[in-house]
């Protein structure tokens, strides 16, 4: 118990550095790197990634639903800032140039990141993902993925479960994934167990993405110990196994 305490205190007080440090970054400056970065670990030129953020921009029948359902959640009064749209932009850039076919993520709530997965997977004409999160939902009166637009959510699966008893098994019976996302329980033992989980079922050439890096070095340690070209755009992490 001593242990779990002195954890959550840990993860309080990196969660206050980093609301600090955010106050710091230059967002923009980031997000107009971002085609830059990716292009240094995906097989994709910074021209093909700037085209599908302008295809993103351009997404009209996912944006009039994703803006009508974010302007429901902001009157409900449960939540200000779910969307993520930046990091958001990164997961469907990744998704369209890599082609992204079977994904697995952990931490639904509102679905602003499940949206983005899926509308890349709805404008690459195929795809399914698998998502886990704890039995309930987001607070108000929603359901989890509440921000996934109805033209895409039948490609969508929910998982709900510890992700510590989930994953394994979903891991082992969807396949080799080409996505697996972090965006649960952000404390050290838990991404370290979902990294190490995920890792070995990451297909050749697939991404091990993470939310809220910036928490910690873990990321960074991780890439670097199982060597996976990695780079970080705004919030999210976007490591990529090597080919074989």
């Amino acid at each position: 118990m001593e242990s779990s305490t002195l954890r959550d205190a840990i993860y309080a007080v990196r969660k206050v550095r980093l609301g600090l440090e955010r106050r710091r970054l230059d967002y923009g400056e980031e997000t107009r790197e971002r085609a830059d970065r990716l292009a240094e670990i995906l097989s994709a030129s910074v021209a093909e990634l700037r085209e599908y953020e302008r295809e993103y921009d351009d997404l009209e029948w996912f944006h009039e639903s994703y803006a009508d359902r974010v302007a429901e959640i902001h009157e409900a009064g449960v939540a200000t800032d779910t969307t993520h749209w930046r990091d958001g932009v990164t997961l469907y850039v990744v998704c369209r140039a890599l082609e992204v076919e079977t994904a697995v993520e952990t931490g639904v709530l509102f679905g602003s990141f499940d949206a983005h997965i899926l509308a890349a997977m709805e404008e690459n004409g195929g795809g399914a993902l698998h998502s886990v999160d704890l039995p309930g939902g987001p607070p108000g009166p929603f359901e989890y993925g509440h921000l996934i637009p109805d033209r895409c959510r039948d490609r969508w699966r929910l998982h709900q479960g510890d992700a510590r008893a989930v994953l394994p098994g979903l891991l082992e019976d969807v396949g080799p994934v080409d996505l697996f996302l972090h965006d649960s329980d952000h404390r050290l033992p838990h991404m370290r167990f979902e990294y190490e989980t995920a890792l070995p079922r990451i297909a050749s050439g697939g991404v091990l993405a993470s939310h809220d890096v910036r928490l910690s070095r873990l990321f960074d340690r991780f890439t670097g110990e199982n060597g996976l070209q990695s780079c970080v755009v705004c919030d999210t992490g976007i490591a990529r196994r090597p080919r074989q």
